[in-house]
């Protein structure tokens, strides 16, 4: 596993090096588009020799179901700017039909049309939906319609591969789970005069609560939600559900392919027990298991989150209330989960023209950093401006088109974000990040998924129950030690080991066909 992942980094420095990170060497769009858009001019050009009928003609318009809890308040004015570029460039125009993780399923099962979808791994579900037939098999012809998309991804295209084909195109992003406190800095190194390392444990933590609670008696330095501290489970592989897992702490030994109850993963027990302790001693609000918002209004010192070294998108104060620093405490882990964070996959049902479409337009995506970053940020001016070799927002851009970046194409593709002109982001992030994989714990099941169509009754069984105290476990309300010796009678009742064995039998069986 080991010299794969090596080979695939190994690669992954060329992607990087051609995927638009122009901005390692220049310091205004002014002076790297040209080049970039030169490229991808050679690249439309032979397209259009190889593909006249394609190019000729009124655009062709695509359906794109784009995944966000809402519409950008700017959305027409920047769609619009992008529009003006694809058509131009490859004949090519989209709308875009944002829904979220409840509207995808429905709208998906109910047969509506689309022409490219996002999908993921918790969200439109793409090894589920390519199992079941609704995306496009690219397999045969991704290379010939879009040669330099091709080569942009590789070698990475087995994350939108099932069963041999390929099904989706992987927007390259952060690929291993890495989880981060994130810390006023104002308060722990401006008042305390402390330095906040690089990487904590999660015990770490204990000393820094106890100080900010000393000078804040009434207040709660991790308060938190109903969801507790994001990122936790990030600690091992999900199997089934939430409760059957591996840990990646066992990853590269004889361990790393047997699945075990959630209680029996004692690095995330002792996150379990020590956010009890913390809850006893005042240190989360006691009402957090009941919670359900956590805005920025409430200025705790401490939250957490999933994101990649030399990440800056928490650090504007003008958003979060004060500067914030991050110190890792999980990762990065690696497994076809985490490696599946945004994919764009095309619609079995769609024609053939459009499919060639969509490849031309992810090609795009990955070629041409001007157009990358217009639908990454917006427009240039308005809601970002360039500043040595990085994207700064302005306050127009941060309320009127404010988007993850991965929702609408590969993160590697676009320039990375400054907080200000204080605090700058590395323009080199991206194969630094890439980098630091090498040293990431990389998952032994090769990308299994579970079949849970002939235990769906037990597991219905089990999720009720593992619902029903959840949000009382990660929020540090209720013993865990106790709970789980209780939670594990009931859920042996309902059938854990009739699904624990069945998983493993799976699992056993798919690395042996892998072999």
């Amino acid at each position: 596993m080991k010299k794969r992942l090596a080979l695939i980094l190994a690669g992954a420095f060329i992607v990087l090096a051609a995927c638009g990170k122009t901005e390692q060497s220049t310091t205004t769009q002014a002076d790297k588009a040209p080049e970039q858009d030169a490229k991808t001019e050679e690249t439309i050009e032979q397209a259009a020799e190889e593909n006249p009928a394609e190019d000729l003609g009124e655009p062709i318009h695509l359906v794109w179901w784009v995944y966000d809890e809402g519409v950008p308040k700017d959305l027409d004015k920047v769609l619009q700017k992008a529009n003006e570029i694809s058509a131009e460039k490859i004949g090519v125009t989209v709308e875009m039909q944002f829904k979220n993780e409840e509207q995808f399923p429905l709208d998906m099962t109910a047969g509506e049309y689309y022409d490219m979808t996002f999908a993921c791994d918790w969200c439109n579900d793409f090894d589920d939906n390519a199992r079941l037939g609704y995306f496009y098999d690219i397999t045969d012809m991704v290379q010939e319609t879009a040669p330099e998309l091709y080569k942009a991804v590789d070698p990475w295209w087995e994350i939108g591969t099932l069963n041999d084909r390929i099904y989706g195109v992987p927007m390259l992003k952060d690929l291993g789970a890495e989880v981060f406190f994130r810390l006023n800095s104002d308060y722990y190194e401006g008042e305390k005069g402390m330095t906040i390392p690089e990487d904590m444990t999660f015990e770490d933590l204990e000393p820094l609560l106890e100080m900010w609670k000393k000078d804040n008696p009434d207040g709660y330095p991790l308060y938190m939600g109903r969801h507790g501290l994001s990122g936790m489970d990030s600690e091992h592989e999900t199997i089934v559900s939430s409760y059957l897992v591996i840990p990646y702490s066992k990853a590269g030994t004889p361990e790393g392919t047997r699945i075990i109850p959630i209680w029996e993963d004692e690095d995330y027990m002792n996150m379990l027990r020590c956010l009890h302790r913390w809850y006893e001693k005042g240190y989360i609000n006691p009402d957090a298991a009941t919670t359900t918002e956590f805005p920025y209004s409430i200025l705790a010192p401490v939250r957490t989150g999933t994101a990649w070294t030399g990440y800056m998108g928490w650090s504007d104060p003008e958003a979060v209330g004060f500067n914030v620093k991050l110190s890792r405490f999980i990762g990065p882990n690696i497994s076809r989960a985490t490696e599946q964070g945004a994919l764009f996959a095309i619609n079995a049902a769609a024609p053939e023209e459009n499919v060639k479409a969509c490849l031309r337009y992810m090609e795009l995506l990955y070629t041409d950093v001007t157009f990358r970053d217009i639908l990454a940020y917006g427009i240039e001016g308005e809601h970002f401006n360039y500043y040595e070799g990085t994207v700064i927002r302005t306050s127009e851009g941060s309320e009127g088109y404010l988007m993850d970046n991965f929702v609408t194409g590969p993160s590697i593709s676009a320039s990375v974000v400054s907080a200000s002109k204080e605090l700058m982001a590395d323009p080199d992030q991206w194969t630094k990040v890439y980098e630091g994989y090498k040293n990431a714990k990389q998952s032994d099941t090769r990308g299994f998924s579970f079949n849970a169509e002939n235990t769906e009754a037990e597991i219905a069984a089990m999720d009720a129950l593992w619902n029903s105290c959840y949000y009382d476990l990660v929020t540090g309300t209720i013993d865990p030690d106790a709970k789980m010796e209780e939670l594990k009678g009931l859920m042996e009742d309902a059938g854990l080991l009739t699904v624990q064995d069945e998983a493993q039998k799976q699992l056993d069986e798919y690395l042996k066909s892998m072999e």
